[in-house]
């Protein structure tokens, strides 16, 4: 009896040895690099970035190694036209303004509409948007742009605009004294849609250069730079 008890004790015994040493883990290794290691490069990346930065911001071209500085450029810019340049983008941040105003908005369906028939007038003339805006020194987001800013005005003017009959019929007689003094040219006949659309162009045009310059002279605007 006492026999079996001590065998039973060495078994348990055993046991709690193994288990003991299963759960004993194998060290780790590893390697820890300096602080200063990191730091230094992160200071380079810092210098090779911020060289690359700076050659883009601050410089615009390189002269046998002669640097040629972005403000020399954009100063020169300023005397030749920065007062129109300037006037420009008063007008088209007091329309922004205005519109955000009055809650009006263009959408993208409206600016593809006008895009597309820019496109096809162009055609039609045997050469191409991107070829007539490479000539006018523009991208096509800068005609996006001035796209959305005619279509702001002209929602906020054409409530102004109507045409009467009358005036349609001194259109068209005015188109017909014009054709008839070149006989050599065949005679064109215009309809009273065609005629409609444009006076309504014209009186358009005279509504929007009397809004915007509303704008303006009710708008305070402080000049800090005179050109």
């Amino acid at each position: 009896m006492a026999k079996k008890i001590r065998t039973k004790k060495t078994v348990t015994k055993k046991e709690v040895v193994e288990e003991s040493v299963g759960k004993v883990k194998a060290p780790k290794f590893s390697v820890k690099l300096p602080k200063k290691v990191f730091l230094y490069a992160f200071i380079l990346l810092l210098i090779v970035g911020g060289g690359y930065f700076a050659r883009k911001t601050f410089f615009v071209a390189s002269v046998n190694g002669q640097l040629i500085n972005r403000f020399t450029v954009i100063k020169d810019l300023e005397k030749q036209g920065g007062k129109k340049v300037l006037e420009t983008i008063v007008l088209k941040t007091l329309i922004n303004q205005e519109a955000k105003k009055r809650k009006v908005v263009v959408t993208q369906e409206e600016v593809d509409k006008e895009l597309l028939k820019i496109e096809n007038n162009v055609s039609s003339q045997g050469s191409t948007l991107d070829a007539l805006l490479a000539q006018q020194g523009m991208t096509k987001n800068d005609l996006v742009g001035e796209i959305k800013l005619q279509l702001l005005v002209t929602k906020m003017v054409e409530k102004n605009v109507t045409v009467s009959e009358k005036e349609m019929d001194e259109y068209l007689a005015s188109q017909n004294s014009q054709i008839s003094l070149d006989s050599t040219q065949p005679t064109p006949v215009l309809s009273r849609v065609q005629a409609q659309a444009a006076v309504r162009q014209q009186k358009l045009q005279t509504e929007i250069q009397k809004f915007v310059a509303d704008l303006k002279a009710k708008a305070k605007i402080s000049y800090f730079i005179n050109y």
